[in-house]
């Protein structure tokens, strides 16, 4: 154990005794951690050990790389896979892969985002709403939330809507890209680490006929 804290200095500190345990279940979770909320003590932790053994923990021990990420409004860090494999961590531990549906709404939330530079990222159900009723894609939308296109929809199925919204943004929230301002009327802020879609999902973001023909032949769940 002393060669242990020699190599990895980190484990030799008081603030490794506190956080280290749930900093590392949140990254192993899948969780993009940043310097916000409730989150701001793992951030710190994270930050200050770094590169105090803490990057070279994770090659070393599960083959995985520690990313010190950062998009114009914050630092972040996660778990990536290194390019050659799957790191030694296995599937039953790591967190699922994001599903197609939850892609094209990662997208959605990551533009929305840019496209508000300068202000607040926070959103609401009603915005979400006109987007999927009003917007430039309104069929497409319509198609992939409702079913089908038509005027007007009833109670039942408009909350059936609200309610697989809600679900997503709920597991967006678990890997650090959104915050619940009010999670029962669908308020909620967009995070910096969404940034990451744009390395993960670089190719689908800049083809706009993928999106199209994704949203034309898929349904969410």
């Amino acid at each position: 154990m002393e060669n242990a804290n020699a190599n990895y200095p980190f484990l030799n500190s008081e603030q490794a005794t506190k956080y280290f345990a749930d900093a590392d279940i949140a990254l192993k979770q899948g969780r993009h951690i940043q310097d916000f909320g409730t989150d701001i003590r793992l951030f710190s932790f994270i930050d200050e050990f770094y590169d105090k053994g803490l990057e070279d923990y994770y090659k070393q021990f599960f083959g995985m790389n520690l990313v010190s990420d950062k998009s114009d409004n914050g630092k972040f860090y996660y778990l990536d896979f290194p390019d050659d494999g799957k790191g030694k961590f296995g599937k039953e531990n790591r967190s699922k892969e994001l599903e197609d549906d939850k892609v094209i709404f990662a997208i959605l939330f990551l533009n929305l985002y840019k496209e508000r530079f300068f202000e607040q990222k926070e959103f609401t159900w009603q915005e979400l709403e006109q987007i999927f009723k009003e917007g430039e894609h309104k069929e497409l939308w319509q198609n992939i939330l409702f079913s089908k296109v038509k005027q007007n929809y009833t109670p039942r199925e408009e909350q059936e809507v609200k309610d697989k919204v809600r679900r997503i943004l709920s597991d967006f929230e678990k890997l650090g890209w959104i915050v619940f301002k009010n999670q029962e009327e669908i308020q909620f802020e967009v995070l910096p680490s969404i940034e990451r879609i744009s390395k993960l999902y670089g190719d689908v973001i800049d083809n706009l006929e993928s999106i199209e023909e994704y949203l034309n032949n898929e349904q969410l769940s």
